[in-house]
């Protein structure tokens, strides 16, 4: 078992080794958070910003470290889809694989196949998970997509009148199956949580890619603009739509802030204790 208190340990997740940051409060455990660290690859640091949830919600902390070394941008931020040349790898390649891996590894090592876990990445932990949810089908009770650079539209296609992967669905799936993979990841927990002042359009660490630009000038509103494409896509479908839209009121680019928000509860869909209303996005964020 993990040990209680914080911890280093390694997991091996097919074939790689990973230090994993933990955390494991005293008393029941409820569930499992997995926390994505942003591109300072300050992992410890991540765990730690999640110790006050974790006492409070009963939660076991993982947080791996991706190097640098190992895991580049592309690799790391933009899921490890494409490789250097920008053609789209094998599926069993993809970075984005791990994240299951990992909850299964936490599961395994507390004996409890039933515990269940949420994601939790910001800012460059935000644009991995954002291509987490979207080509891989896990089983997370919310991915918590943070203050992300880049997120990936649900859009098939390239652009003009769609987009390409690693910022789109694009490329990737062949004839129905896009379709089928479009509607599942419109499906999945999702929540683009957003910090109301993180609106600075010459933040040095915002990604500038012509691609990232279409999405918006800014973090909050590529956020609010794909939470926004999703939502019309859906209807247009009319699928499922398991996304939600949610504040951290007079946060700008924290980590520490956004964890440490009230909202964040609502963000978890963690509801056993009050939630400020201005956490919440005008309208009912899901249909179907």
């Amino acid at each position: 078992m993990i040990s209680t208190g914080s911890g280093l340990t390694q997991a091996s997740l097919d074939g790689t080794t990973f230090d994993v940051y933990t955390y494991k409060p005293d008393g029941t455990i409820n569930g499992i958070l997995l926390v994505y660290h942003g591109t300072g690859r300050t992992a410890a640091s991540y765990r730690d910003y999640a110790i006050e949830l974790a006492d409070r919600e009963g939660l076991l902390v993982a947080a791996p470290l991706f190097d640098k070394d190992r895991f580049a941008s592309r690799d790391y931020h933009l899921g490890g889809l494409l490789d250097g040349s920008h053609d789209l790898k094998p599926a069993s390649q993809w970075t984005t694989r791990f994240v299951a891996l990992l909850a299964d590894w936490v599961r395994t090592k507390e004996a409890s196949s039933s515990l269940p876990y949420w994601c939790w990445g910001h800012s460059a932990g935000g644009q991995f998970l954002s291509r987490v949810a979207a080509f891989e089908q896990i089983a997370a009770e919310r991915i918590i997509v943070a203050n992300a650079s880049t997120h990936v539209l649900p859009l098939l296609g390239s652009y003009p009148d769609g987009e390409a992967v690693p910022y789109g669905m694009g490329g990737v799936y062949k004839g129905a199956e896009e379709q089928e993979k479009l509607r599942a990841y419109l499906a999945a927990p999702v929540t683009i949580y957003l910090g109301t002042e993180d609106d600075d359009p010459e933040d040095p660490h915002l990604t500038m890619t012509t691609e990232a630009q279409r999405q918006g000038e800014q973090r909050k509103d590529r956020g609010v603009r794909t939470f926004a494409l999703g939502q019309s896509q859906a209807a247009a479908l009319g699928c499922s739509f398991g996304w939600e839209l949610v504040y951290a009121p007079e946060v700008e680019h924290s980590t520490s802030q956004m964890i440490h928000s009230p909202c964040v509860l609502r963000a978890m869909e963690l509801f056993d204790a009050p939630v400020p209303s201005e956490c919440c996005a005008d309208t009912d964020n899901r249909t179907g």
